[in-house]
């Protein structure tokens, strides 16, 4: 993983997961929205 400026490095320490795991929800929250419009299909 590359360098984190100051800021972003702050907020990662508040966070209460690894920083991989917050990066893989994110990637299945962007993959696999799930809305009801979604889920009428």
């Amino acid at each position: 993983m590359k360098a984190l400026s100051p800021a972003v490095a702050k907020v990662l320490k508040r966070l209460h997961y690894p920083v991989e795991i917050m990066l893989v929800c994110v990637r299945w929250y962007v993959a696999y929205p799930l809305s009801l419009r979604n889920l009428e299909e």
